[in-house]
């Protein structure tokens, strides 16, 4: 467990080091899935949104648990990262925190880290990749953020041909924080986001964006950019109608 954390540690320090174009080109042989507990392993991909940092903001990862475990699925969050501070038993259940969010990540982050990801903590069956929030307001081109979006989904689907992926179309952040050109942006890049998962959809592998900026509302935010409790149950039942509607229920 040692030896994990601290290759982890390495990675996060030489993610800025690291390029995206050959991090895309070299995909090694798929490992075998590491099951911590049984059934659908689901990856949470992403950023502080994913992360969350408890009691400051909130992350949808623990109300989409409970969702699950409230409709019987036979699932496994997985992900290197672990939550420092718990939550509630639910159902005489222990909340499963594993995840992969990490919080001021970019597109490109995400993209240089994913083979460590996995090969920490083995192949998924399901990703929900909330990403983008910080390559739009760091002034990254919507262009390039959705091109590291694309590269991500390849290796995904390299690693699991079969993989389930859904995809955030992004929240806003808070009215009085969205100017004209963050508005811009947000949106152009929800368009693409849509148009990305349309064109990575398989005969095998499906890519589903799921709208979390539909109907979004101030009320749904902690801070100017992050969720609090309510945010936090809205991204995750709109996960959990996608999970439904697309994931073969175990």
């Amino acid at each position: 467990m040692k030896t994990k954390i601290f290759r982890l540690i390495i990675v996060l320090i030489s993610i800025s080091l690291l390029s995206c174009s050959n991090d895309d080109n070299i995909v090694p042989e798929p490992i075998p899935t590491q099951i911590i507990g049984e059934g659908i392993k689901i990856l949470p991909l992403g950023d502080s949104r994913v992360q969350g940092s408890k009691p400051a903001f909130e992350s949808y990862r623990y109300e989409l648990w409970k969702n699950l475990v409230a409709n019987n699925w036979t699932f496994d969050f997985s992900g290197p990262l672990i939550d420092g501070i718990s939550n509630p038993r639910f159902m005489d259940k222990d909340f499963d925190t594993n995840h992969a969010g990490v919080g001021g990540f970019k597109t490109e982050h995400v993209l240089t880290n994913i083979h460590q990801v996995i090969e920490d903590a083995g192949v998924p069956d399901v990703v929900l990749l909330g990403i983008g929030t910080n390559d739009l307001l760091k002034g990254v081109s919507v262009k390039n953020a959705v091109i590291n979006v694309h590269r991500i989904i390849n290796i995904l689907q390299k690693y699991n041909k079969n993989v389930t992926i859904f995809i955030e179309q992004i929240a806003p952040g808070r009215s009085d924080f969205m100017t004209p050109q963050n508005t811009l942006a947000f949106n152009l890049f929800n368009r693409q986001i849509q148009k990305a998962a349309e064109l990575q959809t398989t005969d095998t592998s499906r890519v589903v964006a799921v709208n979390m900026a539909k109907e979004w509302s101030d009320q749904f935010m902690a801070d100017i950019v992050h969720y609090n409790e309510t945010g936090a149950k809205v991204v995750a039942d709109r996960y959990y109608k996608a999970i439904k509607k697309f994931v073969e229920k175990q």
